[in-house]
């Protein structure tokens, strides 16, 4: 492994780490950005960091030339570092702070507004009667593996298809008619 992918990814995880604690901890959680957007913005922020990592290696290591093959491996060491550190990260944050949030949201009006909503939608599916029901059955499915998870694919399907790209738009052979 590189020392400057691992270290590029390791500024991408305190990036979006202390991103993340912002949004907790300054009570945006709840919010229509921190609920809905704030994680895919974690995630598409990687993609800078692929092009500055596969940059620093191609020109400070191997002398301004890479290979498709190198900057793919170079942009998947950054995503190995971040998948593990961010997947570590995002139990932590469940079990810290979010498990609470979510019951919370689950408890809110916001969350009753919406099952009002889906009955108004699907009255023969959801009744009046059963919202209590609804609300325990989510807070009952809580668990940090699946909000894990939730959080691991995007940034899997994201980082993968960014380090292709971005090793494709890298990599740069030597060029012709120099010796």
């Amino acid at each position: 492994m590189n020392k400057r992918a691992l270290l590029i990814g390791l500024l991408y995880c305190v990036t979006v780490i202390i991103f993340k604690l912002i949004i907790l901890l300054g009570g945006y959680t709840l919010t229509r950005f921190g609920f809905y957007y704030s994680n895919i913005v974690g995630i598409f922020m990687i993609i800078p960091f692929l092009i500055i990592a596969i940059q620093q290696v191609r020109d400070k290591d191997f002398g301004g030339i890479i290979s498709g093959k190198d900057a793919v491996r170079i942009a998947l060491t950054v995503l190995a570092v971040a998948a593990v550190i961010l997947s570590a990260y995002n139990y932590i944050e469940f079990n810290w702070k979010f498990k609470e949030i979510a019951i919370q949201y689950y408890n809110s009006p916001e969350y009753l507004q919406i099952l009002k909503d889906w009955q108004v939608k699907q009255p023969e599916r959801i009744k009046i009667d059963n919202f209590n029901k609804i609300i325990d059955e989510q807070i009952g499915a809580l668990s940090a593996s699946k909000a894990m998870t939730g959080k691991l694919f995007p940034l899997i399907l994201i980082g993968l298809s960014g380090a292709f790209i971005s090793a494709m738009i890298m990599k740069r052979g030597p060029r012709p008619g120099l010796n």
